[in-house]
């Protein structure tokens, strides 16, 4: 059968769909962003291959997986939210362009879930209530799942379960909102105690400290090491571990934004434009030849509420951080896009930095909802938003992503990343190491630890071959201890937890160094390994009376106070003494949901911990520019002004214990959250009176029903002075 078409228009036809992409990929405009000058921004996925995502991770390929929470505020009414509609992704990029343009489903059917990591060989994630392991096959298809904690989200709405999962270079996996941490070991799950950490997303720097935040607190950490200062169970730490790193919470957006509680006298500038973080995420502290070196060692931050990515510079000072801003009126990376949701940051395995955009209109979850914020939602039109989502890369050029696959690596290739300038080749190349169980590297990891020159390589060889259980402490060398100051840091504390000696000679040099981090962990490992009749060294670097040190002798002296409280040297150092004394008599206070019982305390231990530890702390003592103090508080022992506070919320200076408190932020009631009954409030109500005062535990839903009557809707939070008017008679 003869063409009607004109010859050339059948060549130019042909010519035409034999051009065309095979697989269709997502264009996003990415014109209402602005990023610092000298960098490139990617969209490398969008929707509609991916929707609502929270977290992303690299496997040891170098695949991108990404985790979606579509079910979350769907719509204003937060409706049908535990549906199992998540789902944890691999993205494909069949034509090798950079650009995703199919996606492989590993799991779904998922509830709610927040956090995922590639550890051994399979898929570590967080389904509350539970936190599961799923092995990963060859084809990328689930294998074998195992229960790893029934108990890891149990109660509270999703901004105030654990997240994050992200193991460190101490071979422990670590959480925001949590005070546990995991690892495998020889084939079992172990679960340990920890500090409890932050709100929303982890991260550690080069050295290992973990760093975290809250909503209105962008960038909080440790100074000291994971679990150093807190084996005392009476005891704690308040000058080395959850400090404010950056004190400037300032946010630059492009426009006023839609935020929760803009009606509070100071929130907003003339412009309506937000003042101060109010939705601080996803931290990073980032590593990776992708940035030029200005951006090395810096921390990044999400603020989806004002649609932008804060950077910040840190300041190392021996044995403190701190930071600042790195710019001032402007940001890393901000949009005019108010769905502009950035809720996540990672690094990636070909050294640029990676965001995940929940974009989304409704950001804030029903629980905490103003009418206010409900209302700028649908006049802006941001309630329509949904059913989107975006993970963008950012590098110093315009190359593509092409993955990095590390599981095609040597042992030895796999040693020798261990220096790599991108901390996630250090990072997984430590991790692959232990799980393949590499004992054919041992001497290489052993030649690292004598004679590289680079810190950061021992650090992660260190760790390597403790995970391998091939850990022999006796051969650092002593010169090492006068040179590299964080990786003898490391070496100390291990050598504490395994009761190992010091050398006279290492003794000796690290005394005659005189450097605050290393006297900080000697003193650790002194106070661990207390010997009376060799105690001059730890008298000796304890007289000064430095706050920090005096932390890891508090922790490590811990069972062996009496002891030292009964040698004559304790005399030398009267102020730690004196701490020591108070603490023999000091109340025990423990709100870790290791175990739960059915009595009214114990319903209200845990219910706490959910809804209300984030801030006040598991202890009650309050967290440093965040909420003031319950232990101890008349707000407390008065029980109506308790019962209204967690019902109506409060906002603006406070005073508590004749000590004055002004945090930007608002603290939201749980007056109508749906998921806490009057009986939950009570029993929270009970548990603080009970644990944090001597108050009579006598809050009863009565209590609670009459102050519902009172003539106020529930996101007008209360002014101390309001609450003292309302309630003068009491």
């Amino acid at each position: 059968m003869r063409s009607n078409l004109p010859l050339a228009l059948l060549l130019i036809l042909l010519l035409t769909f034999s051009c065309k992409k095979e697989y269709a990929e997502t264009e996003i405009d990415l014109s209402t962003y602005e990023l610092e000058p000298g960098l490139t921004l990617q969209a490398i996925a969008a929707e509609p291959l991916i929707e609502s995502p929270v977290a992303m991770n690299f496997d040891a390929h170098g695949n991108i997986w990404v985790l979606e929470m579509p079910g979350y505020m769907q719509s204003l009414e937060g409706v049908n939210e535990e549906d199992p509609i998540g789902r944890i992704l691999v993205l494909q990029d069949k034509d090798a362009d950079g650009i995703a343009d199919h996606t492989k489903v590993f799991l779904d059917s998922l509830k709610l879930a927040r956090a995922f990591a590639h550890v051994y060989d399979g898929l570590l994630y967080a389904e509350p209530p539970n936190l599961l392991f799923t092995k990963i096959n060859a084809d990328f298809t689930p294998g074998a799942t195992v229960v790893v904690d029934s108990a890891y989200a149990v109660g509270g709405n999703v901004e105030h379960q654990p997240n994050g999962l992200l193991m460190n270079i101490d071979n422990w996996i670590y959480n925001a909102k949590d005070s546990k941490r995991y690892r495998l070991k020889n084939g079992i799950w172990e679960k340990e105690k920890t500090t409890f950490r932050g709100q929303w997303g982890i991260t550690h720097d080069a050295m290992g400290r973990l760093f975290y935040n809250d909503n209105s607190n962008q960038l909080r950490g440790d100074y000291s090491l994971p679990n150093v200062v807190n084996q005392n169970i009476k005891y704690r730490a308040s000058k080395t571990v959850g400090q404010t790193i950056v004190k400037d919470q300032s946010v630059y957006p492009v426009q006023a934004t839609a935020v929760n509680r803009g009606y509070i006298p100071g929130m907003l500038h003339e412009d309506g434009k937000l003042k101060n973080f109010t939705s601080a995420c996803g931290p990073l502290y980032f590593e990776g030849n992708g940035l030029s070196s200005a951006y090395q060692s810096n921390f990044f931050v999400c603020g989806p509420e004002v649609n932008l990515i804060k950077r910040n510079l840190i300041y190392s000072d021996s044995l403190k951080v701190s930071g600042k801003q790195a710019l001032t009126g402007k940001e890393f990376l901000r949009s005019s896009d108010e769905a502009f949701r950035p809720v996540n940051l990672f690094n990636g395995p070909d050294g640029a930095l990676y965001v995940v955009d929940m974009h989304k209109g409704i950001i804030q979850h029903k629980t905490y909802l103003t009418s206010y914020l409900r209302n700028l939602y649908i006049e802006k039109g941001l309630d329509t938003v949904h059913g989107m989502g975006r993970i963008l890369r950012i590098s110093k050029d315009s190359l593509p992503y092409k993955p990095i696959n590390l599981k095609t690596l040597s042992d030895q290739n796999l040693v020798d990343s261990l220096s790599s300038s991108n901390i996630w080749v250090r990072d997984k190349a430590q991790h692959l190491l232990i799980t393949r169980n590499a004992a054919t590297a041992v001497p290489e990891l052993e030649a690292v630890l004598g004679k590289s020159n680079n810190e950061f390589a021992k650090i992660h060889a260190l760790y390597t071959l403790e995970g391998l259980q091939k850990l022999n402490l006796s051969r650092i060398a002593v010169e090492d201890f006068t040179s590299y100051p964080k990786f003898v840091s490391h070496v100390l504390k291990l050598m504490a937890e395994d009761e190992h000696e010091l050398s006279t000679s290492q003794l000796e040099k690290l005394m005659a160094v005189k450097h605050e981090s290393l006297d900080f962990y000697l003193t650790y490992f002194l106070s661990k390994n207390f010997d009376v009749e060799k105690a001059a060294p730890l008298i000796e670097i304890l007289k000064d009376g430095n706050e920090m040190i005096s932390e890891a002798f508090l922790s490590g002296i811990h069972k062996q106070e009496t002891a030292f409280l009964d040698s004559k040297i304790s005399q030398e150092i009267p102020t730690t003494r004196k701490v020591l004394d108070s603490l023999s008599t000091s109340k025990v206070i423990l709100t870790e949901n290791f175990a739960i019982g059915e009595d009214g305390l114990t319903r209200g231990r845990v219910l706490y911990n959910n809804n209300c530890a984030t801030c006040h702390g598991p202890d009650g003592r309050g967290l440093e520019n965040l909420a003031p103090p319950l232990l101890n508080s008349e707000f407390v022992s008065n029980k109506e002004h308790l019962v209204a506070i967690m019902l109506y919320g409060m906002h603006g200076p406070v005073s508590v214990g004749k000590k004055d408190y002004n945090f930007a932020n608002a603290m939201p009631g749980i007056g109508v959250n749906e998921t806490l009954t009057d009986k939950n409030i009570r029993d929270i109500g009970n548990f603080i009176r009970n644990a944090f005062t001597t108050s009579p535990q006598n809050i009863t839903t009565k209590t609670i029903d009459s102050l519902r009557k009172i003539d106020r809707t529930y996101d007008k939070t209360f002014t101390q002075k309001e609450l003292h008017e309302i309630f003068a008679s009491n």
